[in-house]
């Protein structure tokens, strides 16, 4: 049974109960404080429930992907979406909705989470089970300011319950943030269960597994201010490189010795409904076809986003040049990524391309793809397709055992062992090598799709070393991790702004985002620079 947000707060409920003891001195009659309505355990699972909501609709592929090299924007025209390309390019204004978007969601989360940290302590119900809700509401405020931080900088730090005398919060730096982050993510680690000791009822719910990979991002973003140059001189953190990466060692080498995951033994499964929540699952947002088509919704609403115009979907993130020349064609994993013009066909049926072609014409894509192409990672079956085509029944995979081992690839080459980075990297590669084409690869199949060998599929094992195996093992992370919200943040911490489509742009707007304008006007927020 997946977790899904039973109950979802509203802002108004939220700072209701928040601020009831500033509102009057009086007692109020037939209202329920927070510690009363946290008391009942029920009541706690659903006011985390709505934490996890946040997740849900987070459109993760805008800042992972299109800010990247690895996407464009795509959709109906340059204009369709268009604050979306303004975001790409850095150009944005301070009322960019989709900077509002993911800006307005990540400090909803936070406030629900602050709801359950704060008031669960006061419960009286089983210890072990308050411990583990806090537990998995640290984990998702830290994911969630993780999100900010790494977009907009150093932002206003909320961990209490805001009264309507004093919404003013000023801006905490950039250490201010990850120092929370960490320390949240630390307590979550210490309380919370490995993957194997939930019950089947709980599947979803955040595990230590997941907190300790949360953490190894939190780490190698964080790298981003000794290697990025415009991070680096706009600020004053100072990172201590060494430190950081012999702690993503350690806990990279913890989740391997777990015991609690493997790789799965074809990549092309993973993203498939057989793939939920399988062994290579660290971390998965439970989504479930509700009626709803729009508002919030337990329902994926990205999927239609990334499918065919021509067929089922919108036409948005679509894969580069850039990307697709990344693999060798011997390599499976680029048609279980990609589909389009060099490859289309989708579960047995040929696909056309017409309302994607101005991607191949206009001056503001043409440089960037030379064929038509979409994510297959989140293709879905004619069949498959949910009647509310917003709302779909798919998991997004947040975190994946493939992750870890990257991770543990780049750590080791930081901490001199190279021979361990290579073998942990040729793990990945030789799993690649043993898959298969995507399912329903072959034209004409309609039903009982199969999973078809590559003919002469080939991965050559890494051999590199020193600064070419650093690269081998950047390259590897494109490849695996392709499409799935990570490659910007890569570059980013990386500090290989060439790769950016606009530096210039990053550059004079210290590599950040706006932040929206109606909080910097009511909250009394210092705006990023440039905007």
């Amino acid at each position: 049974m997946k977790i899904f947000k039973l109950i979802s707060f509203t802002m108004i409920i939220l700072l209701v109960i928040s601020c009831e003891d500033n509102l009057t001195e009086l007692d109020n009659i037939g209202t329920q404080t927070a510690d009363d309505y946290f008391n009942d355990p029920e009541n706690a699972l659903a006011g985390l429930n709505s934490c996890y909501a946040a997740l849900q609709d987070d459109e993760y592929f805008i800042y992972g992907d299109i800010l990247s090299d690895d996407a464009i924007k795509g959709g109906s025209s340059l204009f369709d979406w268009a604050d979306r390309q303004y975001l790409k390019d850095f150009n944005a204004n301070s009322g960019n909705a989709a900077s509002e978007g993911i800006w307005s969601l990540m400090y909803t989360g936070i406030v629900r989470s602050n709801e359950v940290i704060n008031a669960i302590p006061n419960a009286t119900f089983d210890e072990d089970l308050k411990s583990r809700i806090i537990g998995e509401a640290k984990f998702l405020r830290a994911y969630f300011y993780l999100r900010l931080v790494s977009l907009y900088g150093g932002v206003p730090l909320i961990t209490g319950d805001l009264s309507v005398d004093d919404l003013a919060v000023p801006r905490s730096t950039e250490k201010d943030v990850f120092d929370l982050i960490k320390s949240d993510l630390d307590e979550s680690i210490s309380v919370l269960p490995e993957k194997n000791e939930y019950a089947l009822s709980d599947l979803g719910r955040v595990t230590k597994g997941a907190a300790q990979m949360l953490k190894v991002r939190a780490l190698m973003q964080e790298t981003a201010f000794a290697n990025n140059e415009v991070l680096a001189s706009s600020t004053d953190y100072n990172v201590d490189l060494n430190a950081v990466w012999n702690e993503v060692f350690s806990l990279t080498s913890e989740i391997i010795n777990s015991g609690q995951y493997a790789l799965a033994n074809n990549f092309a499964t993973i993203f498939e409904e057989e793939g939920e929540n399988n062994v290579e699952s660290v971390f998965e947002v439970q989504h479930k076809q509700t009626n709803n088509e729009w508002g919030e919704s337990v329902g994926n609403t990205t999927i239609v986003q990334m499918g065919n115009r021509d067929d089922w979907g919108w036409c948005f993130n679509l894969p580069t040049d850039a990307l697709y020349n990344t693999y060798l064609t011997t390599d499976p994993r680029l048609f279980n990524t990609i589909y389009g013009q060099e490859f289309g066909i989708l579960y047995g049926i040929p696909q056309t391309w017409d309302k994607q072609l101005w991607t191949l014409e206009d001056d503001s894509t043409k440089d960037f793809v030379s064929s038509c192409r979409l994510n297959r990672k989140y293709a879905l079956a004619k069949e498959d397709r949910a009647s509310n085509h917003n709302n779909q029944d798919v998991n997004k995979r947040l975190m994946r055992y493939a992750e870890v081992l990257l991770a543990h690839a780049e750590a080791a080459y930081y901490v001199g062992q190279e021979g361990v980075a290579r073998n942990t990297i040729n793990l990945i590669r030789s799993r690649a090598e043993n898959s298969t084409m995507p399912l329903g690869s072959k034209e004409g199949q309609t039903n009982n799709y199969s999973y078809d060998a590559l003919s002469g599929a080939k991965v050559p094992a890494i051999t590199s070393t020193g600064e070419d195996l650093l690269l081998d093992i950047w390259k590897e992370r494109r490849m695996e991790l392709a499409m799935e919200g990570i490659r910007y943040f890569d570059i980013i911490r990386t500090g290989r702004l060439e790769l950016l489509p606009n530096e210039s742009n990053y550059r004079s707007h210290d590599g950040l985002l706006p932040i929206p304008v109606g909080d910097v006007n009511a909250f009394e927020i210092a705006q990023n620079k440039g905007y």
